[in-house]
């Protein structure tokens, strides 16, 4: 009776999982099934979690299995989870005071402040330790009278974009003169792409808010493939692209903007401290905890840099990206 509720317990684990993992797999590697359907983007920000699926339907399987076949089955179902399981764990918040770089880099605090409700003395707190720029997303009037109130354009006098009520404001402030060079039509959200120079060296710098699922794939699409357009001539230099693009980088938008190696994603494996560790950037402070990494630094083919650091700030469904990125070769 014992082996006969075993097995039926297995089954009712098997099955789903293995339709799970398949059902990311497919995500995974057909993302043009993202744009046709707002519920098929939301189901993709779960493919980091490929894992989860995976394991439920091995456990599931070790339960299926008689005799010693199950405990074979149990030590490659652990084993599985080692692999697949540590690289998706937190890493740990890090000292957000950037590390002493070479003459020419920049060091940027990005963040989407939900609606102007993110803590501004605490965005101070971190802008004053060495950042040359904010990015700030969904920023509203009167978050922006906040930031005048708590010092900000005094700290940082210069400014492109501007303030919306809503979520649709994007602003950038600078300690260095810059300029507006660009910004997207018709998008939901502003978004926006300046110059300044940072000890000789020039940057063209990007203030990125695209559409999120729930406005629809068509939107989602659309805006994705507008900020491309807008940074597309401007790869080959000094380029740093920062804020909420609504996607993860298993999504069709992400992976289309990176897909001919003109642009990266600071965050990927491979690429400074923290990598393979997962750090999700939303949502915070809610019930569900943290499970997408929507918020994203990425840079053009003559930027290097760390993996970006993560902070939470009070106030905000978003985590900080503190940001240093050099140009190639300094």
């Amino acid at each position: 009776m014992i082996g006969r509720a075993l097995r039926g317990a297995g089954w009712v684990l098997l099955i789903p999982g293995l339709l799970g993992a398949a059902a990311l797999l497919v995500l995974r590697q057909v993302t043009v099934v993202h744009t046709w359907h707002e519920y098929l983007i939301a189901a993709s920000s779960f493919i980091p979690l490929l894992w989860v699926p995976l394991l439920i339907a091995c456990l599931g399987l070790v339960l299926v299995l008689r005799s010693w076949w199950r405990l074979l089955g149990a030590s490659a179902t652990l084993a599985l989870a080692v692999v697949l399981a540590w690289p998706m764990l937190p890493g740990p918040e890090r000292d957000a005071v950037p590390e002493i770089v070479a003459p020419g880099s920049l060091s940027v605090l990005s963040l989407n402040v939900e609606y102007g409700g993110a803590d501004v003395q605490e965005i101070r707190s971190l802008s004053l330790q060495g950042v040359d720029a904010v990015a700030i997303q969904e920023i509203t009037p009167d978050f922006e009278a906040s930031l005048a109130a708590a010092g900000m354009f005094e700290t940082f006098p210069h400014r492109a974009g501007t303030a919306r009520e809503g979520a649709g404001g994007t602003m950038l402030l600078s300690r260095t003169p810059v300029e507006l060079v660009d910004s997207t039509e018709d998008t939901v959200f502003d978004n926006l792409l300046a110059t300044t120079t940072v000890d000789g060296a020039l940057w063209h710098l990007g203030v990125i808010h695209t559409a999120p699922p729930q406005m629809g794939a068509e939107a989602w699409t659309r805006d994705a493939a507008a900020v491309g357009e807008m940074v597309a001539p401007y790869t080959a230099g000094n380029l740093l692209l920062v804020g909420d693009l609504n996607a993860i980088e298993q999504h069709h938008t992400m992976r289309e903007l990176t897909a001919d190696g003109s642009l990266h994603s600071l965050a990927v494996a491979g690429r400074g401290r923290g990598e393979g560790l997962w750090e999700p950037t939303w949502p915070v402070g809610r019930t569900a905890p943290p499970f997408a990494r929507i918020d994203h630094a990425i840079a053009g083919e003559g930027v290097s840099g760390p993996v970006p650091t993560y902070l939470t700030v009070p106030g905000t469904d978003h985590r900080a990206l503190l940001v240093r990125a050099s140009p190639v070769g300094a």
